[in-house]
Protein backbone atom coordinates (compact mmCIF):
# COMPACT_ATOMS: atom_id res chain seq x y z
CA UNK A 1 0.00 0.00 0.00
CA UNK A 2 1.30 3.45 -0.64
CA UNK A 3 0.38 6.64 0.79
CA UNK A 4 0.97 10.13 -0.53
CA UNK A 5 1.05 12.79 1.63
CA UNK A 6 0.34 16.54 -0.23
CA UNK A 7 2.79 18.57 0.71
CA UNK A 8 1.63 22.99 0.42
CA UNK A 9 4.12 24.22 -2.14
CA UNK A 10 5.51 27.85 -1.48
CA UNK A 11 4.97 30.69 -3.50
CA UNK A 12 7.52 32.79 -4.19
CA UNK A 13 6.08 36.78 -4.53
CA UNK A 14 8.47 39.21 -6.21
CA UNK A 15 8.12 42.72 -4.32
CA UNK A 16 9.36 46.03 -6.44
CA UNK A 17 9.68 49.03 -4.20
CA UNK A 18 11.40 52.42 -4.63
CA UNK A 19 11.38 54.59 -1.51
CA UNK A 20 10.36 57.62 -3.06
CA UNK A 21 6.80 55.80 -3.32
CA UNK A 22 4.42 56.33 0.75
CA UNK A 23 2.52 53.36 -0.97
CA UNK A 24 5.57 51.67 -1.29
CA UNK A 25 6.39 52.39 2.44
CA UNK A 26 2.52 51.13 3.18
CA UNK A 27 3.29 47.66 1.35
CA UNK A 28 6.29 47.04 3.07
CA UNK A 29 5.09 47.07 6.22
CA UNK A 30 1.97 44.67 5.40
CA UNK A 31 4.12 42.31 3.81
CA UNK A 32 3.70 39.93 6.99
CA UNK A 33 0.30 39.39 5.20
CA UNK A 34 1.75 38.04 2.40
CA UNK A 35 3.96 36.02 4.26
CA UNK A 36 0.83 34.97 6.35
CA UNK A 37 -1.11 33.80 3.36
CA UNK A 38 2.12 31.11 2.36
CA UNK A 39 3.99 33.44 0.48
CA UNK A 40 7.77 33.71 0.40
CA UNK A 41 8.23 37.61 -0.36
CA UNK A 42 11.43 38.07 -2.54
CA UNK A 43 12.37 42.16 -2.42
CA UNK A 44 13.75 43.97 -5.33
CA UNK A 45 14.85 47.04 -5.31
CA UNK A 46 13.74 49.43 -8.23
CA UNK A 47 14.04 52.68 -9.46
CA UNK A 48 10.52 53.83 -10.34
CA UNK A 49 12.24 57.26 -12.15
CA UNK A 50 13.35 54.58 -14.81
CA UNK A 51 10.09 52.74 -14.44
CA UNK A 52 8.04 56.07 -15.49
CA UNK A 53 10.84 57.11 -18.27
CA UNK A 54 10.70 53.65 -20.12
CA UNK A 55 6.63 53.66 -19.74
CA UNK A 56 5.73 57.17 -20.14
CA UNK A 57 4.07 57.32 -16.67
CA UNK A 58 4.04 60.03 -14.74
CA UNK A 59 4.27 60.92 -10.42
CA UNK A 60 0.83 61.38 -9.05
CA UNK A 61 1.78 64.52 -7.62
CA UNK A 62 2.42 65.93 -10.92
CA UNK A 63 -1.60 66.08 -11.27
CA UNK A 64 -2.53 68.26 -9.24
CA UNK A 65 -6.33 67.06 -8.00
CA UNK A 66 -4.75 63.37 -8.44
CA UNK A 67 -1.70 64.14 -6.24
CA UNK A 68 -4.44 65.70 -3.44
CA UNK A 69 -6.63 62.36 -3.44
CA UNK A 70 -3.49 60.12 -3.89
CA UNK A 71 -2.50 62.28 -0.12
CA UNK A 72 -6.11 61.84 1.32
CA UNK A 73 -5.64 58.15 -0.08
CA UNK A 74 -2.77 57.43 1.98
CA UNK A 75 -3.62 58.62 5.13
CA UNK A 76 -6.90 56.37 4.44
CA UNK A 77 -4.36 53.30 4.09
CA UNK A 78 -2.46 54.36 7.03
CA UNK A 79 -4.99 54.08 9.29
CA UNK A 80 -6.65 51.12 7.89
CA UNK A 81 -3.09 49.22 8.42
CA UNK A 82 -2.46 50.89 11.43
CA UNK A 83 0.62 52.09 9.94
CA UNK A 84 2.29 55.94 11.00
CA UNK A 85 2.60 57.96 7.82
CA UNK A 86 3.78 61.69 8.07
CA UNK A 87 3.89 63.65 4.61
CA UNK A 88 7.28 64.22 4.29
CA UNK A 89 7.60 68.14 3.23
CA UNK A 90 10.77 67.42 1.40
CA UNK A 91 8.25 65.45 -0.99
CA UNK A 92 9.81 63.95 -3.85
CA UNK A 93 12.74 62.23 -2.77
CA UNK A 94 15.34 61.92 -5.44
CA UNK A 95 16.15 58.40 -4.50
CA UNK A 96 18.75 57.08 -6.80
CA UNK A 97 21.67 56.75 -4.28
CA UNK A 98 18.64 55.82 -1.67
CA UNK A 99 17.83 52.65 -3.80
CA UNK A 100 21.66 51.99 -4.64
CA UNK A 101 22.57 52.07 -1.03
CA UNK A 102 19.03 49.20 -1.22
CA UNK A 103 21.35 46.95 -3.59
CA UNK A 104 24.35 47.08 -1.39
CA UNK A 105 22.19 46.44 1.87
CA UNK A 106 21.05 43.50 -0.16
CA UNK A 107 24.07 42.20 -0.94
CA UNK A 108 25.39 42.81 2.88
CA UNK A 109 22.35 40.75 3.74
CA UNK A 110 20.74 44.10 6.17
CA UNK A 111 18.11 44.47 3.30
CA UNK A 112 15.05 44.62 5.80
CA UNK A 113 17.11 46.57 8.66
CA UNK A 114 18.10 49.55 5.72
CA UNK A 115 14.44 49.40 4.30
CA UNK A 116 13.02 49.77 7.90
CA UNK A 117 15.29 52.71 8.73
CA UNK A 118 15.14 54.51 5.60
CA UNK A 119 11.41 54.13 5.10
CA UNK A 120 10.72 55.45 9.16
CA UNK A 121 13.41 58.14 7.91
CA UNK A 122 11.26 59.35 4.86
CA UNK A 123 7.48 58.58 6.06
CA UNK A 124 7.55 58.89 9.78
CA UNK A 125 10.05 61.44 10.62
CA UNK A 126 9.81 63.28 7.51
CA UNK A 127 13.34 63.95 7.15
CA UNK A 128 15.35 65.56 4.28
CA UNK A 129 16.68 62.72 2.68
CA UNK A 130 17.64 64.73 -0.35
CA UNK A 131 20.55 65.78 1.64
CA UNK A 132 23.64 63.17 1.68
CA UNK A 133 24.68 63.59 4.89
CA UNK A 134 21.84 62.69 6.32
CA UNK A 135 21.14 60.01 4.00
CA UNK A 136 24.29 58.20 4.48
CA UNK A 137 23.56 59.02 8.39
CA UNK A 138 20.78 56.97 8.50
CA UNK A 139 22.41 54.49 6.10
CA UNK A 140 24.97 53.99 8.83
CA UNK A 141 22.30 53.15 11.37
CA UNK A 142 21.20 49.99 9.43
CA UNK A 143 24.36 48.55 9.90
CA UNK A 144 26.52 49.88 6.66
CA UNK A 145 30.00 51.92 7.04
CA UNK A 146 29.53 55.58 5.78
CA UNK A 147 32.66 55.25 3.61
CA UNK A 148 31.71 52.07 2.03
CA UNK A 149 28.58 53.28 1.60
CA UNK A 150 29.84 56.70 -0.28
CA UNK A 151 32.16 54.45 -2.17
CA UNK A 152 29.76 51.74 -3.57
CA UNK A 153 26.58 53.47 -4.55
CA UNK A 154 28.96 54.89 -7.14
CA UNK A 155 30.31 51.33 -7.94
CA UNK A 156 29.52 49.94 -11.58
CA UNK A 157 28.52 47.05 -10.29
CA UNK A 158 25.38 48.55 -7.94
CA UNK A 159 24.62 50.82 -10.76
CA UNK A 160 24.24 47.24 -12.97
CA UNK A 161 22.47 45.55 -10.39
CA UNK A 162 19.92 48.09 -10.02
CA UNK A 163 19.19 48.42 -13.46
CA UNK A 164 18.74 45.26 -14.27
CA UNK A 165 16.10 44.96 -11.85
CA UNK A 166 14.72 47.67 -12.89
CA UNK A 167 14.07 45.90 -16.58
CA UNK A 168 13.14 43.32 -14.92
CA UNK A 169 9.85 45.09 -13.75
CA UNK A 170 9.49 47.53 -16.76
CA UNK A 171 9.83 43.78 -18.79
CA UNK A 172 7.26 42.29 -16.49
CA UNK A 173 4.48 44.58 -16.97
CA UNK A 174 5.18 48.08 -14.48
CA UNK A 175 4.58 51.20 -14.77
CA UNK A 176 4.79 52.09 -11.37
CA UNK A 177 5.24 50.78 -7.32
CA UNK A 178 4.67 48.78 -5.14
CA UNK A 179 4.38 46.43 -7.66
CA UNK A 180 4.38 42.31 -7.12
CA UNK A 181 4.39 39.00 -8.80
CA UNK A 182 3.62 35.84 -8.51
CA UNK A 183 4.80 33.95 -11.03
CA UNK A 184 3.71 35.91 -14.20
CA UNK A 185 0.92 37.63 -12.79
CA UNK A 186 1.21 41.34 -11.80
CA UNK A 187 -0.21 42.93 -8.38
CA UNK A 188 -0.43 46.93 -8.68
CA UNK A 189 -0.59 48.90 -5.73
CA UNK A 190 -1.31 48.38 -2.45
CA UNK A 191 -5.39 47.80 -2.61
CA UNK A 192 -4.29 44.98 -5.38
CA UNK A 193 -2.80 42.77 -2.24
CA UNK A 194 -6.44 41.98 -1.66
CA UNK A 195 -6.39 39.86 -5.07
CA UNK A 196 -2.62 38.45 -4.13
CA UNK A 197 -3.69 37.14 -0.98
CA UNK A 198 -6.52 35.15 -3.17
CA UNK A 199 -4.46 33.49 -5.38
CA UNK A 200 -1.90 32.57 -2.63
CA UNK A 201 -4.96 30.94 -0.51
CA UNK A 202 -5.58 28.55 -3.99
Amino acid sequence: MYIFIALSMTKNVTFCFDFGSPYSYLAYNNLNSIREAGGEVTIMPVLLGGIFKATGNQPPATVQKKGEYMFKDINRWSKKLDIPFKMNPYFPILTVPHMRGAVLAQRENILEKYMQVMFEAIWVKAMNLNDQEILTNIAEKSGIDPNQFAEEISSDEIKNKLRENTEFAISKGAFGVPTYYLDDEMFWGIDSVKFLLDDLKK
